[in-house]
């Protein structure tokens, strides 16, 4: 056990790349024997032009049986083309192929809310105040096996 008075706060400075490390080892360590093996992966998909350029992109995480978007982002030119869907498409193919049971993701006020609500997400929970004025919004969507 620990003792109080010697056990403080630190701010990492020195290395945070090593100590994160650490950190997240400890966590799943605690994860692995509470719930089993995560069966982690992380996917990057992007969506590029003919020329290379980075267009947009997604980065899906998925562990144990659901997925989490941690990121859906695609360019000025190219929002309202379709593509954004055909990322999220991609996310959801991938995500059943893993045995995710759900999707979950969260978005801003001023982001696309009323996108992943056409895509058939479902809010469960908001907080407001961050950035002032606007809110966070939480989805989730159930995924059935193909």
């Amino acid at each position: 056990m620990t003792h109080a008075g010697a056990t403080r706060v630190v701010v990492e400075r020195s290395n945070p790349a090593a100590v994160s490390r650490e950190l997240w080892k400890g966590l799943v360590r605690f994860n692995r024997e509470h719930a089993g093996p995560l069966s982690y992966a992380r996917t990057v998909m992007s969506l590029r032009d003919r020329k290379g350029r980075l267009l947009g992109g997604l980065i899906l995480q998925s562990y144990w049986r659901e997925s989490y978007i941690e990121l859906l982002w695609v360019s000025a030119r190219t929002r309202g083309t379709g593509f954004g869907r055909r990322l999220l498409q991609e996310a959801e193919k991938r995500a059943r192929r893993r045995g995710s049971r759900l999707i979950h993701l969260n978005t801003y006020s001023f982001q696309a809310p009323g996108f992943y609500e056409k895509q058939g997400y479902r809010r469960f929970g908001e907080v407001s105040g961050s950035p002032r004025g606007e809110r966070r919004h939480f989805y989730v969507k159930r995924l059935r096996a193909t």
